[in-house]
């Protein structure tokens, strides 16, 4: 189940790889950041076992050769993660107009509102559909405080924390149902999202195409929740 996961996943990001096209920087940062998850993701499997093993009492040489391959996955995915930075300055250096920003702004409670109902549909514990919501209401913000520069300033923050974090001890493991990584993780892809809901928001495209964003956006946290 965890292995069709993070099959599940990656095929989850490709689906939104095209919309992101309008920046040269977008598609390789979609997938930096997948095979960063990916790596940080196997890297758990692997380190779960290594602790069952141990917890039974069964095959230490075993236990230590997972965990040892383990944390090179995770090395593996923190290069990776270096892959994303290149898009977020790239936002950083996109200035809005006035009236770009006020066509954002004015949609931006609705965005939120919209993004709660999609989460609240989703089956996963009411913590975790806190933390969903809470990075939904600070992407918004950034965005609606500076516009695309605002969004990658949000994005810059959630790579250095996800990087942060895989570097500590546990790996951002021990947050509870909801561990503190995978929360990183998923704010650093609604980050990414964020951009073409950005796109077609000021453009004033048909709600039915945000609200596909969304929901493929929905998906993708799920995966990251549940997955892995």
């Amino acid at each position: 189940m965890e292995q069709q996961a993070k099959v599940d996943f990656g095929i989850a990001m490709a689906q939104i790889r095209p919309h992101l096209a309008e920046l040269a920087e977008g598609p390789p940062a979609l997938d930096a950041i997948t095979e960063a998850i990916l790596q940080f993701g196997t890297c758990e499997l692997r380190m779960r076992r290594a602790e069952r093993l141990r917890a039974l009492g069964l095959a230490e040489a075993e236990a230590v050769a997972l965990a040892e391959t383990a944390l090179a996955d995770n090395e593996r995915g923190l290069a990776a993660l270096s892959g994303v930075q290149p898009f977020a300055d790239a936002l950083t250096g996109q200035l809005a107009n006035d009236e770009t920003l006020s066509t954002w702004r004015d949609a931006s409670r609705e965005i939120r509102v919209e993004w709660r109902d999609q989460v609240s549909q989703l089956d996963v514990a009411a913590d975790d559909a806190q933390h969903l919501a809470r990075i939904m209401d600070e992407c918004c913000a950034a965005i609606d405080e500076e516009g695309l520069r605002g969004l990658g300033q949000y994005l810059s923050r959630q790579v250095e924390e996800l990087g942060e974090v895989r570097r500590s001890d546990d790996r951002g493991t021990r947050a509870g149902s909801f561990p503190i990584w995978k929360i990183v993780a998923a704010a650093g892809i609604l980050g990414l999202t964020a951009f073409v809901v950005w796109i077609l928001t000021t453009t004033r495209a048909p709600w039915w195409n945000f609200f596909l964003v969304a929901l493929v956006a929905c998906v993708l946290m799920l995966l990251v929740a549940l997955g892995c």
